[in-house]
């Protein structure tokens, strides 16, 4: 092999790559987590802090994320395995919310001030308080949870399902 096919080999190679990141670099990226936290309750003349989940809508991309929506869904039935695959075969999608519900944060009085833009590097935070997410698993078939957030859009993007097992916490004086 001559030293001229080896640097074309290698620019190829080198201009690849360059373009696969810069496709990567260039499209717009959010993350959705649910973690268990405290909230001073600023309403109250007392200062009494309050249990409950935050739904953190993280933007690690260098561009700016539009949300128009952040809601909660929780397990109304178990589906079996045949059930998500005739789901995966009839819209071509991940069954991922197959037996859950979605339900508006609006529907408790939680203001997720959406539609927001979230700059690269910043985070948009929703509290729920207990109080609701005991209501929402008392109609579950399981005690969990998730959040999704979506974008101007229309694209989904998903938490992990969150465990709300753990948060029977007595408030004993």
């Amino acid at each position: 092999m001559k030293f001229t096919e080896g640097m074309a080999i290698y620019a190829a190679c080198l201009s690849t790559i360059v373009f696969f990141w810069n496709i990567v670099k260039s499209t717009p990226r959010y993350r959705v987590d649910m973690v268990f936290g405290l909230d001073a309750d600023s309403d109250s003349d007392k200062s009494e802090d309050r249990v409950g989940v935050y739904i953190s809508v993280k933007n690690p991309s260098a561009h700016t994320i539009h949300l128009s929506n952040v809601s909660l869904l929780y397990a109304y039935r178990s589906e079996t395995l045949l059930k998500k695959l005739y789901h995966l075969i009839k819209y071509q999608s991940i069954p991922n919310t197959v037996g859950w519900v979605h339900t508006s944060l609006s529907n408790y009085d939680i203001d997720d001030k959406c539609p927001i833009a979230i700059e690269p590097g910043q985070a948009h935070d929703i509290f729920v308080p207990e109080r609701v997410i005991t209501r929402m698993i008392s109609d579950s078939v399981r005690p969990e949870i998730k959040a999704v957030a979506q974008d101007q859009l229309w694209r989904n993007k998903y938490s992990s399902k969150f465990n709300c097992s753990s948060m029977q916490i007595s408030n004993e004086e």
